[in-house]
């Protein structure tokens, strides 16, 4: 298996989306990304928040053989404080036995520590995910939050592109996770 991990230029905007769609992640206005289970009248939580996503910065892709397999980036929770927090992560699912998700993580912890930080953050409605970053990285479990929605603008050079992570609309709570690094 020979999987390399890199950061993603202009021409992995259409494979990174089609990683994100795989995952409930629903691009505004790309025809081709649409998450048909998001209706025009869909209604979001009273909380959501923007998340800017410059691909070029704390950003990642898992390749094999010219394939985009996962993505994943992160961001400061709080620069001061030097707490940071992972923003997406996302493999296709013909991947997800593959360990990308496993090496996208380890790739964009090991450049938070770089960078100095002290502790993630991770928030998921996903109990899957839940397990996985408690069971394989260590997190531990803070809290449970109410449910809401972060709206990504994604920029790479003149290119930009909002979308949203749907979630997991059968749960309607958050976990809140924190790492130690």
């Amino acid at each position: 298996m020979n999987i390399e991990i890199k950061r993603p230029d202009e021409s992995y905007f259409s494979a990174i989306f089609h990683c994100l769609g795989s995952y409930r992640f629903h691009v505004f206005g790309a025809n081709d990304t649409v998450d048909p289970d998001f209706p025009q009248d869909a209604i979001l939580s009273v909380r959501n928040a923007i998340c800017h996503v410059n691909l070029r910065e704390k950003c990642w892709i898992a390749e094999q053989d010219g394939n985009v397999l996962g993505f994943c980036c992160w961001d400061w929770q709080n620069r001061d404080h030097l707490l940071a927090k992972t923003v997406l992560i996302s493999v296709l699912t013909e991947a997800r036995s593959l360990g990308v998700g496993f090496l996208l993580q380890r790739q964009r912890l090991d450049e938070m520590r770089e960078h100095g930080a002290r502790e993630v953050h991770t928030w998921s409605d996903d109990p899957k995910a839940i397990r996985w970053y408690k069971i394989r990285f260590g997190y531990k479990l803070i809290d449970y939050e109410p449910i809401y929605h972060c709206i990504h603008y994604f920029s790479l050079g003149e290119r930009a592109f909002w979308g949203i992570h749907r979630g997991f609309v059968e749960n309607n709570q958050l976990a809140h996770l924190v790492l130690p690094l």
